[in-house]
Parts: structure tokens; sequence; C-alpha cells
């Protein structure tokens, strides 16, 4: 019986300390794009004109979103990253499933 209730709390607490690396904070680096864009599979805005397109589609009232490869992130707390609209970034922050609570921005010159 002893046996059972330790493998048995083992095994809950190695399945919270999962659940909690899942909600843990991280760093992704990218770049920040409006929704519509990100979204579509063709993008309306390219390299040389990212920002200006980024953030009149945000100011249009697309959501900002992070880009980090082909994964789209959304984020939660989007007066956070307004300004970086189009720009590269690093950010850190509360990774759930595949939403971002920003603790920090950093632009990186590319």
């Amino acid at each position: 019986m002893k046996k059972f209730l330790l493998l048995f709390v083992m095994a809950v607490s190695m399945t919270a300390s999962f659940a909690a690396a899942n909600l843990t904070g991280g760093k992704l680096t990218g770049y920040i794009d409006d929704s519509m864009c990100a979204g579509s599979e063709k993008s309306m805005c390219n390299s040389t004109n990212r920002v200006t397109c980024a953030q009149k589609c945000i100011k249009s009232g697309a959501k900002a979103v992070l880009v980090v490869g082909d994964k789209v992130y959304k984020i939660s707390n989007q007066k956070a990253v307004v300004k970086y609209a189009g720009k590269n970034v690093t950010i850190e922050g509360k990774i759930t499933g595949e939403t971002i609570e920003v603790t920090k921005v950093t632009e990186v010159k590319v």
C-alpha cells in the first residue's frame, strides 16, 4: 500500500511539473506582424514594407501577433507590443499554448 501511495504521489508531482513548464516564462525571437497578414497564405507585407504595413493593419483593427518561423503566437497584452509593429524582436513572457503574455520586449537590430 505504501509503495502504491508513493508511486501515486510521484506521478502527480511529475504531471504538475510538466504542466507548470508549459505555463512558465519563455523567450522567443521573431517579428511583430498583424493577425490579417500573418494568418494569410500569401502575406501582403514583405520585408521592405513590413513596418508600415503592420502598423496600418493594427491601426485598422487587426491584432498584433508574434511570428517565429512558421508559427504565429497570439499576444494577450497588445499594448506591450504595438509600438514594435513590423520589427524584429525578442519577447519574454508567459507562454500558454499559442498565446503569450508579454513581460519584456527587446528590439533586435538586423
